[in-house]
Formats: C-alpha cells, structure tokens, sequence
C-alpha cells in the first residue's frame, strides 16, 4: 500500500465499517469512486480488520449468565490482567468495544491508592487513521470538567 493512499484508505475504512459485515463490500467501490488502488488498499485494511474481529471472537468466552454448565470451563485469561502500566496494575476487564479494552487499574507505585480505568487500542486498530481519533478523544476527555463524565488523569503508549 502506497503511503499516500493509507491516509484515504483508513478514512473510507471507517465509513465502510458502519455497514454490517454483509454489506460491508458492497459500498467500498462507490466509497473509492471506482479508483482501482484505493480499492485493493481499503480491501487489504478491511481485510485485516475482519481478520482481527475473528480472532478475537475465538478468544472470546461463550458465556450464559442464566446457565450453570459453564461452572467448570476453562476461563479465557487476558493477558493483560496483571500486567503493569506505568504506576498502575490492571485487575479486570470492565468493557470491550469496536476499538478496545477498558480495564479497572490499581495505582501499585506506595505513593497513593487509586483506582483508575485504562483503555487499551486492541491490536490490528493500530493504524495512523485510529491512533489519530484516539488521540484526539484524549484529548477532548482532558478538557472536559463535569462531575458526569471520567476525568482523564494520563495518557501514554505502551512498548508494544
């Protein structure tokens, strides 16, 4: 993929993956106005997005809250619980979306107990065109004061 063409194949991406997965395919050519390499560059992303949700629906657990026959299954172990972030250690997934993982964090660093919520760009979402609007929602968050909404106390990358 052409480095000039990246910027406008992640954009017409993100349009694309408001359609549902069937119809997905069908509003890439009209999205690229027939061009052939924007095209085959936004296929590729869509392809590797596609390819990411799948994994990550094999990672995970089927679980029926009404239901006791999962009581002995193996559970799925993210490996990010326990890991440590900065000052903070993650203790659990709260939530998974389009993007990401929100996790609930403890502050282990002895300087002061706190308990924090990080969120975490799943991986195949890192793309300049992602990294970009995560940023900017960062951004946002920072400026944002109101007792409704989550303050944000710090934002960073991670090695990997």
């Amino acid at each position: 993929m052409r480095p000039d063409h990246r910027k406008e194949a992640e954009e017409i991406l993100q349009a694309v993956l408001n359609h549902t997965p069937e119809d997905r395919g069908s509003f890439v050519s009209p999205a690229c106005a027939g061009d052939p390499a924007p095209i085959s560059d936004v296929d590729t992303l869509l392809s590797q997005h596609e390819t990411s949700e799948n994994v990550q629906q094999l990672h995970q657990p089927e679980t029926d809250l009404n239901s006791c026959n999962d009581l002995g299954a193996e559970e799925h172990v993210d490996p990010l619980i326990g890991r440590r972030l900065g000052a903070y250690r993650i203790e659990r997934e709260v939530a998974r979306g389009g993007m990401g993982t929100v996790y609930e964090a403890l502050r282990v660093d002895n300087e002061f107990t706190k308990r924090v919520a990080i969120k975490v760009v799943k991986r195949g979402m890192d793309t300049d065109f992602v990294l970009r609007r995560f940023r900017k929602e960062r951004q946002i968050l920072a400026a944002l004061n109101h007792a409704n909404i989550a303050s944000l106390l710090d934002g960073g990358t991670t090695d990997d």
